[in-house]
């Protein structure tokens, strides 16, 4: 008994030390034996959620709330029935939570007012949010942050003004929003909270970020919850986090990672949050939308909608790839015409809709939308809106024949999206600049943006995006030649910049730039494209291609904090001017975006026998690439 009682100190104290897989497996052992208080039960329930047995603390939760109201402890009864509420809500149990919230009401109906009323208040405001009752969300917000600081409860305190924040963004009112969610992160941020607490504002303030578009806040958030996930060994929310880095992933066009993260997330969240889940799949279904895997991204939004999910705009946008025009402009007009919808949703509607419209050759509403949504991306002043917002305008001025003001728009939303990375977006905007100089007189121009737009398409492996570009430019002649094309890429690049202040984060890619430059110089490489993090390079030769590839791993070993995978591949490719596009380039942009950190990933049949290449041969299933590819690490070191 004495041993046992030892394994139930030893796993709180586990607990305390926020080492819970230990925490797990002490309290789990004392618990088989009986010996665990309701209090006790809520810690093995929080380290059964940290170390990925989700599920399981439902069970452990609901013998908590048993016994502590069986030993007259009503107000802790009362937060657990909550928190069931809450989770019974999140697995799409709509009737358990509401029973449980029932529950907890009718214990606190006979109490005096205390911090479980505020959790109580907590978890309704959300309700109350879902059912689009901002007003009354806005004030159990209020109510439960109130309550929990006039009894000293600083995770209510702060979680009721993060909601608080979250609800008067999804209001309109963006600045006061953002003020109450940089406070409250801020606390998350100071270790101030529980693990919970942290990861509720931290996930919460990501996803106020993403509605409003700040993509570059939310990435920040997100590399700060991962970091924090990875000190207190949280293996759970990675599984939550991962729709979020999934989405900002998209908006910077590293579609193959993004893709993976979202795809990992579908996986984890399904069986235990599929509410979430839905989240992850729709994400999925956009993602390979831009890929250009229509099929995928229909089964993905299916998955989406089962789930529970909204599918808009992404299902029209995939009817509109589909030449659904009819469909794509009827399903995203009833999703306009939804006054539930919140302002940030709206917004993120807006951008499409023009899209759509102009397709279906209705201007005047699609300029209609595009002033909407100007109007919008002044509210929230967030560059990624505003980008569209520009993009939106150039586009209608376009179609009503002034090339000239579409140009400047277009220029506009492309340097917006040039200084946020986000490489897809850019490409989307120097295709609309090389039609608008095309149509103003200047075909030279108009050939150099196209030929842009095409090889950054080709680059992040927008395989349709690309193939269109290209027939727009097959007006103009282009020669077969075969090339080695080399792809390379700063692994994790976003989470270094989370450690490095931005100032010295733009010397190191300068540095980084200038280096790579050089050495593609040395060894006769033509850069093709280069994005951000990233180098597109064209060799008249394997042998080349290699020594520069050596070249660089080495040069970055050697004077950088970062690591590099770069990929390899010779092929067939149309080449117009100095642009190539065309299924060589597409693989090898896929073999390097398959390459590990500091590994030179090449295809055996590029390699032309060099001694470079004699490591063991893997097999790679590459999207967008009919046929498995062979491919070797070549040996650089």
């Amino acid at each position: 008994m004495a041993q046992v009682l030892d394994q139930r100190l030893a796993g709180l104290e586990a607990a305390i030390g926020q080492d819970w897989p230990q925490a797990y497996d002490l309290l789990g052992q004392a618990d088989e034996q009986g010996l665990l208080e309701p209090a006790d039960l809520e810690v093995l329930a929080e380290a059964a959620i940290w170390t990925g047995r989700m599920g399981d603390h439902i069970g452990v939760l609901e013998r908590a709330f048993g016994g502590y109201a069986a030993s007259g402890e009503p107000a802790q009864a009362a937060v657990v029935a909550t928190r069931l509420a809450h989770d019974h809500q999140t697995m799409l149990q709509p009737a358990v939570a509401q029973g449980w919230m029932g529950r907890a009401k009718r214990l606190l109906d006979d109490l005096p007012e205390g911090a479980a009323h505020g959790y109580w208040a907590l978890e309704q405001s959300l309700r109350d949010l879902n059912t689009g009752d901002k007003d009354t969300a806005l004030a159990n917000a209020q109510r439960a942050e109130e309550l929990g600081r006039a009894h000293g409860d600083r995770n209510l305190e702060i979680r009721g003004l993060q909601r608080r924040g979250s609800i008067l963004i999804a209001r309109g009112e963006v600045g006061e929003g953002r003020v109450l969610l940089d406070e409250a992160s801020a606390a998350a941020v100071a270790g101030e909270l529980s693990p919970y607490s942290t990861i509720n504002v931290y996930c919460n303030t990501i996803g106020a970020c993403r509605d409003v578009a700040d993509y570059e806040r939310a990435g920040e958030w997100t590399e700060l919850a991962h970091e924090f996930c990875t000190t207190n060994t949280l293996t759970a929310f990675p599984g939550l986090c991962r729709v979020n880095y999934a989405e900002v992933m998209r908006f910077k066009g590293r579609l193959g990672e993004a893709e993976n993260e979202a795809d990992r997330a579908c996986i984890e969240l399904r069986a235990w949050a599929p509410r979430i889940a839905g989240a992850a799949f729709y994400e999925l279904g956009e993602i390979r939308l831009r890929i250009g895997e229509l099929e995928a991204a229909e089964e993905a939004f299916r998955e989406a909608d089962d789930l529970g999910q909204s599918t808009e705009p992404g299902l029209s946008l995939l009817r509109l790839a589909r030449g659904n025009v009819r469909g794509a402009w009827s399903s995203l007009r009833r999703a306009l015409a939804d006054d539930s919808v919140s302002v940030p949703v709206r917004a993120r509607l807006l951008g499409p809709a023009v899209e759509i419209a102009i397709a279906a050759g209705e201007l005047d509403q699609a300029e209609a939308y595009a002033d909407e949504l100007s109007e919008v991306a002044d509210r929230f002043e967030t560059s990624a809106l505003m980008a569209e917002a520009q993009f939106a305008r150039g586009h209608v001025a376009l179609e009503r024949g002034d090339p000239a003001q579409a140009f400047g728009l277009l220029r506009a939303a492309r340097r917006l999206w040039d200084a946020t990375g986000a490489t897809y977006d850019v490409a989307r905007a120097r295709e609309l600049l090389g039609r608008a100089a095309s149509e103003d007189g200047d075909d030279e121009t108009a050939e150099w943006e196209l030929r842009a737009a095409a090889a950054r398409f080709e680059r992040i492996g927008a395989v349709r995006d690309a193939e269109r570009v290209g027939d727009l430019l097959r007006r103009d002649p282009a020669k077969t030649v075969t090339k080695t094309f080399v792809f390379t890429d700063i692994v994790k690049s976003t989470e270094l910049l989370g450690t490095i202040e931005d100032r010295h984060w733009a010397n190191v890619l300068r540095r980084h730039d200038d280096t790579l430059r050089a050495i593609f110089a040395d060894y006769g490489g033509q850069v093709v494209d280069h994005t951000g993090d990233g180098f597109f390079v064209a060799f008249d030769d394997v042998g080349s291609a290699l020594q520069a590839a050596v070249a660089v791993q080495r040069a970055v070993d050697a004077e950088f904090v970062f690591d590099l995978r770069i990929g390899i591949h010779t092929d067939g490719a149309l080449q117009s001017g100095e642009s190539f596009r065309g299924r060589g380039v597409h693989t090898a942009a896929r073999v390097g975006s398959s390459a590990a950190g500091r590994e030179i990933l090449a295809t055996t049949a590029s390699l032309d026998g060099s001694s470079l290449g004699d490591g063991e041969v893997r097999t790679l299933e590459l999207k967008g690439v009919r046929d498995p590819v062979d491919v070797v690490a070549v040996d650089w070191r």
